[in-house]
């Protein structure tokens, strides 16, 4: 499980909830672009919040690394403030709000972004923005010690 955690291009990983969280440590103006990194890189995906205590975890990491756009999984495409995850499908509703948000400010705003210099609150982003770059946040699920395949 160290091989797997040993990720040169990403902040420390954190473990919690059977899973391990890492935060990679470039920058990525699409979602796209940041879902195949955590693939590449850990064979990961953007992390999924799927309970208040998961919730928790990400928000912690998050605030410790002071990074202030990190991706996660979520969009509202379909239908304005309502989330759902780009790898399931599933309807994502957990969210601790930066306040005002989400405004789908300008009417790009699609993605999800966790803040980690507002102890991790989320925020609505544009998914693909040249001018504006985030960081990502992988989620791996695990079993027991072992990397789950």
């Amino acid at each position: 499980i160290q091989q797997s955690l040993d990720i040169p291009k990403a902040y420390p990983p954190m473990s919690g909830n059977n899973k391990i969280y890492y935060i990679s440590k470039a920058k990525f103006v699409s979602y796209t672009e940041a879902s195949k990194w955590c693939s590449q890189n850990g064979g990961g995906y953007p992390a999924e919040i799927d309970t208040a205590e998961e919730l928790g975890l990400i928000e912690q990491y998050a605030s410790s690394t002071n990074l202030r756009r990190i991706f996660i999984a979520g969009t509202d495409a379909n239908k304005d403030g309502v989330f759902l995850s780009q790898r399931t499908g599933a309807f994502i509703h957990i969210f601790n709000w930066v306040n005002g948000e989400p405004n789908n400010y300008g009417g790009v705003e699609e993605c999800l972004e966790l803040n980690g210099s507002k102890e991790g609150r989320a925020n609505d982003t544009p998914c693909n923005r040249a001018s504006i770059s985030h960081n990502v946040l992988c989620e791996l699920d695990t079993i027991g010690e072992e990397i789950a395949q």
